[in-house]
């Protein structure tokens, strides 16, 4: 073979080991970086929204207390604990609905009806859950509200999506039935609310805390590693190799010590006959209405409300939903407490 075809072939070779080096290398980064996304969400700061409640809770209906609880695993959770003020401002949140309870009939007691816990989305804050609270406290519940793991002022690198979440929730639970029977109260039956990710760990809860007696949950997904392979379709390209979000989720799994794959509200709610009221938005790109479908076929609980609020995208749930939305999840509860 003539020396100058040697040195071509030579030239090619050394061409295609480089590119093949390459594509490796950037496969490797995409999968790394992907993996980040998936477990190391982004820390939102408080916004003057949030500001202004803490500056006068009591104009918005709420009294507030705040709270360090440790996980299992050695992490602070902040929580708040949110009841209704004795001098409330304007309120007008809370007042709102005190005048639509009023007319179904709904008197107001004086005293606790039990507690709400309320659990934000992925990249949420307690914070964001304080417009929640300023309604359900018109049925004199108690609401508390915390940083989830990896999220706000919480303490933890991770979000495990549930596997961690849950047992946190208990922690919380644990503590503030301690913290309040020394001031001779009771946390009294428990609900969830949550949205988004928030209503996922709910739902991962029904079956296995046994002091929460009902739950809401707002465009929960009822799979994780179908909505994570949905959104890296939407996110990358709708032709993203099913091995390369599997590979990149295997490796969010290992660094955060969790299985993705093994994260599956649709297994849980099969195991518990518990209230359950189930709210999606017809037009969510972000966790599509299907999984809320698939939740409500398979889950035995009952009674078992379901609300598709047709107006609404994933992250305007609440807002679509409105007074209306608020009043059906506040009777829910009151109707389960009771039973």
């Amino acid at each position: 073979m003539p020396s100058n075809r040697r040195s071509f072939f030579r030239v090619m070779l050394w061409i295609a080991a480089v590119g093949i080096s390459l594509a490796l290398i950037v496969t490797a980064i995409g999968i790394w970086l992907g993996a980040r996304h998936l477990i190391v969400p982004h820390r939102r700061p408080l916004e003057d929204r949030h500001y202004a409640v803490y500056a006068t809770p009591a104009d918005y209906g709420l009294a507030l207390e705040f709270t360090d609880v440790e996980t299992t695993d050695g992490h602070v959770l902040k929580t708040i604990i949110a009841t209704r003020a004795t001098n409330m401002g304007a309120a007008e949140r809370t007042r709102r609905m005190d005048e639509r309870l009023r007319a179904k009939g709904i008197k107001r007691t004086g005293e606790s009806r039990g507690t709400i816990i309320l659990l934000h989305g992925r990249g949420g804050l307690k914070e964001n859950m304080l417009t929640v609270a300023q309604r359900f406290i018109a049925a004199d519940f108690r609401c508390i509200a915390y940083d989830a793991r990896a999220h706000g002022e919480s303490g933890g690198e991770f979000c495990t999506f549930g596997k961690k979440e849950t047992d946190d929730l208990s922690r919380v639970l644990d503590f503030y039935e301690v913290n309040l029977k020394n001031r001779g109260e009771s946390l009294g039956p428990v609900c969830a609310f949550g949205n988004s990710l928030g209503a996922s760990v709910a739902l991962q809860s029904l079956n296995r805390e046994n002091r929460i007696v009902a739950v809401a949950a707002a465009a929960p997904f009822a799979d994780l590693a179908e909505v994570v392979s949905h959104s890296g379709r939407k996110m990358v390209h709708p032709r993203l190799p099913q091995w390369l979000l599997d590979t990149s989720m295997r490796v969010g799994g290992w660094r955060a010590d969790f299985d993705p794959f093994a994260i599956s509200p649709l297994r849980e709610v099969a195991l518990s006959d518990k209230p359950l009221l189930l709210a999606h938005g017809t037009l969510d790109t972000v966790i599509p209405i299907d999984h809320s479908y698939r939740i409500r076929e398979t889950s035995i609980s009952t009674p078992l409300i379901w609300k598709e609020i047709p107006t609404a995208y994933h992250y305007n749930i609440l807002a679509e939903g409105g007074d209306d939305l608020y009043q059906q999840i506040i009777e829910f509860f009151l109707s389960s407490v009771r039973s």
